[in-house]
């Protein structure tokens, strides 16, 4: 494809490739007719004008939908966006708030550790001051 593309380019620039040549065997008259060139076609993309472009109005029925499409689809991004944001903020609210509780709890439970053992004492002395066997270790 790429070959014929550059033979037919090859033709259009080359004043020496335009002329025909005879077939290599001379002595045969039949052979030496000429039969007319066919015209190649070559699968080259149409190449676009950009002022054509530019000089159509935007008023077609297929560009109002597209553009409103566009705004719908902006829109719709932006609310998303927002939700989005509104949902992070939620979320690190609630995680500070974990963490306060978790903070509470872990003082609670330091609290709780060191009651024990001084509650612990308190039952023995009791224990001891009534005579009584003390069961707590």
């Amino acid at each position: 494809m790429a070959k014929m593309m550059f033979e037919a380019w090859k033709k259009e620039t080359d004043p020496e490739s335009n002329k025909t040549k005879p077939d290599s065997d001379d002595s045969d008259p039949e052979k030496n007719t000429q039969k007319p060139e066919e015209p190649q076609t070559t699968d080259l993309p149409k190449q676009i004008d950009p002022s054509q472009i530019i000089a159509e109005p935007l008023n077609a029925p297929d560009d109002l939908d597209l553009l409103a499409s566009f705004q719908k689809m902006k829109k719709e991004e932006e609310e998303l966006l927002e939700q989005k944001q509104d949902l992070l903020t939620k979320a690190q609210g609630l995680q500070s708030k974990l963490t306060e509780e978790i903070e509470k709890k872990k003082t609670a439970i330091k609290d709780l550790k060191s009651e024990i053992p001084d509650l612990q004492n308190k039952c023995k002395e009791l224990a001891q001051a009534l005579g009584i066997p003390s069961t707590i270790n």
